[in-house]
């Protein structure tokens, strides 16, 4: 917190224009004041001015330049003929060098943007540092209504594109204080609809003939207005209707502006964060490509029809080689491909509400089967929407659960869904060694992590998460595990701030870690759909709920890495020492299995903060234990178990009837 802290006073005080009057920075005093405290603020003054010239240099050193592609996790659209928009000259797919040839003919129109977003910027980023340094966090949150409306302003002025950056923020109910949530909120719903003869000419154009030729019947007015591209209910002849998106006028070359000012902003936080924090391995521009190419790529409608026939092939259909069993309770909407073009796209209307505004109990019930969508497409398919925000998840009038909107939607390699899936098991489990593995596999840490400074820091950062119930939960627990009171003032408490605050510097210093780009993507909707599910249920614990998932997936699969977490999961214990094999644990199986047959990750027993995975479910009994493995559903641990099928058999029935 302390180096974030540092780089946003810096951004604003190096950044601010010349003429603007700097007022000598008055520390506020009081009885309570401790010498944490006010070393704190003291040095965070004398860190800004070092940071200040850091600042100046990296943006002096940074050009403006398109963001890569390298290798993106976005689904990409396979566009051989290199199509471009009649009205720019612009790639309708990302491509880099086509994007820098049209902006070096268009003069200064980039430096007159990265103008715009600094003269706009600075006086909110000098308005926040100088809150910081006078009063510290205390002071943010007394003002921050007026800051989250100064934010809202300045994403609205700035467009589209910061727009939505911004949205993704509006799903966080547990994370952002009321009066943010309630500007972000407004951001959401509130964007203001672009003509409908605008939009009628566009579907004009773009389907090559009169309105008539097409549709019975249009809305006169939207049914709901985006950043990027507003809605129409339209009728065909037949009778059906059907959802008609339509793209704004001139967001192509909009967005592919922007880019470039965001790359460049990325770029200066990657030198601050060299200068400071120099064992951060993670690489903020290329978390900055993976998401332009993935905005860039959501404004071609025709790569977003191919998205959504991929997952309702997965969902609703069955019919993905790697996911062959279809979700209950979910509905994808069809495309009408004929009427689709790369700004115009037509799909199945679907009556219902957003799932966001149903009643608590509505957004329990529907959780597990969006969350039961969300594995199926990660765990198994390996290509997931990446983009589930409160407006894209409804709630149909029969009650099942509706995916729209599939402009961003990322592929997993097989290898990394292995690893997800023994990530899960041993962050269930608590079990921190193997975890640190897992990261390593998945490049979130390097090979030669340092396990005895990873793994305590690991238990003290990842258990107060495992139990759920959000960010406000898990900050409770984190106090409590540091001796801090709920409602202690942090700079106060001296002991346990302290022990925290170096247990933070060790993690910014002393540990290499890095966040790989599709984790940008792959956060982005966890972080989503974990904000909805705990409107619905407060305590709602996202790993616990996953786990019968990861159960049934290792009972089924036969691919090796499962097979070898299916083998972690039953031998309970350590490795004899003789180098004998270790014996099945009659109880961990039955357990595996009862897990399975829990639906919604309810009946899932926790002790000590972590999945047991000794416990057997109160509704398991010896049939439906037995059926389950001889069910298709079970040839994993058919296969895996033949040479010990008589223990098997009787471990099912012992441990269920107990």
């Amino acid at each position: 917190m302390a180096k974030l802290l540092l780089v946003l006073a810096a951004l604003g005080h190096a950044l601010v224009p010349t003429a603007v009057t700097r007022h000598p920075t008055k520390l506020h005093s009081t009885k309570q004041d401790n010498v944490v405290e006010t070393a704190g603020r003291a040095g965070l003054m004398s860190a800004a001015t070092v940071a200040a010239a850091a600042v100046n240099q990296a943006v002096s050193m940074t050009t403006l330049d398109a963001p890569d592609v390298g290798r993106s996790y976005v689904a990409l659209r396979d566009d051989k003929d290199g199509a471009t928009d009649a009205e720019t000259g612009l790639p309708l797919s990302y491509d880099k060098d086509r994007i820098q040839q049209y902006w070096l003919k268009q003069g200064s129109a980039l430096q007159q943007r990265w103008g715009e977003f600094l003269r706009l910027s600075v006086p909110f980023l000098l308005k926040t540092a100088t809150l910081l340094v006078q009063g510290g966090v205390d002071a943010l949150q007394e003002n921050d209504a007026e800051l989250a409306r100064d934010a809202r302003v300045i994403c609205e002025q700035l467009g589209p594109t910061f727009i939505k950056l911004a949205q993704t923020l509006s799903v966080r109910p547990d994370v952002l204080p009321p009066s943010a949530l309630a500007e972000l909120a407004v951001l959401q719903d509130s964007v203001v609809p672009f003509e409908t003869d605008v939009a009628i000419d566009i579907i004009e154009k773009e389907l090559g003939g009169p309105l008539g030729t097409f549709f019975a019947s249009i809305s006169e007015e939207p049914v709901a207005a985006a950043s990027l591209a507003q809605v129409y209910k339209a009728e065909l002849d037949d009778g059906r209707s059907v959802a008609v998106k339509v793209q704004r006028p001139q967001i192509l070359e909009q967005v592919s502006k922007d880019l470039y000012v965001l790359r460049r902003a990325a770029e200066v936080y990657q030198r601050l964060i060299d200068r400071f924090a120099p064992q951060q391995k993670t690489n903020y521009v290329d978390l900055l490509n993976e998401w332009a190419v993935g905005f860039y790529t959501e404004l071609d409608f025709r790569s977003e029809i191919d998205n959504l026939n991929s997952i309702r092939d997965v969902l609703v259909e069955g019919a993905h080689e790697d996911a062959s069993t279809t979700v209950q309770g979910v509905y994808v909407p069809y495309a009408l491909e004929e009427l689709c073009t790369a700004r115009v796209a037509v799909t199945e209307w679907i009556d219902g509400v957003k799932l966001s505004t149903c009643e608590p109990h509505e957004i329990k019930r529907l959780t597990p089967v969006a969350q039961e969508a969300f594995l199926v497409q990660l765990l198994e398919a390996g290509i997931f929407h990446a983009d589930p925000h409160p407006g894209n998840l409804f709630r149909k009038d029969d009650g099942q659960l509706a995916i729209l909107d599939f402009g961003l939607v990322a592929r997993v390699r097989s290898e990394d869904q292995d690893t997800m899936i023994n990530a899960i098991v041993h962050l269930a489990n608590k079990d921190f060694p193997s975890l640190v593995d897992d990261f390593i596999d998945l490049e979130i840490l390097p090979r030669d992590t340092s396990r005895g400074t990873v793994v305590p820091l690991m238990d003290k950062a990842l258990s107060p998460y495992i139990a759920g119930g959000g960010a406000k939960k898990f900050e409770e627990r984190v106090r409590a595990s540091y001796g801090i009171d709920a409602d202690a003032d942090l700079g106060k408490a001296v002991g346990g701030f302290q022990a925290m605050t170096q247990d933070a510097l060790t993690v910014l210093n002393d540990v290499p870690f890095s966040i790989p780009p599709y984790f940008a993507l792959l956060g982005r909707a966890f972080v989503t759909l974990e904000g909805i599910a705990l409107q619905g249920d407060p305590d709602y614990a996202i790993i616990q709920a996953a786990y019968p998932f990861v159960s049934r997936k290792l009972l089924s699969s036969d691919r090796p890495a499962a097979r070898r977490a299916l083998q972690e999961a039953l031998y309970a214990g350590a490795g004899r020492d003789d180098g004998s094999r270790r014996a099945l644990s009659p109880r961990r199986l039955a357990s595996l299995v009862s897990s399975a047959l829990d639906e919604t990750g309810e009946d899932t027993i926790v002790k000590g903060g972590s999945i047991d995975f000794d416990a057997i479910g109160e509704d398991a009994n010896s049939t439906t234990l037995a059926k389950y493995v001889l069910s298709d559903r079970g040839s994993a641990i058919r296969d895996f178990c033949e040479d010990e099928a008589v223990v098997v058999a009787d471990a099912l029935g012992r441990q269920a009837a107990r």
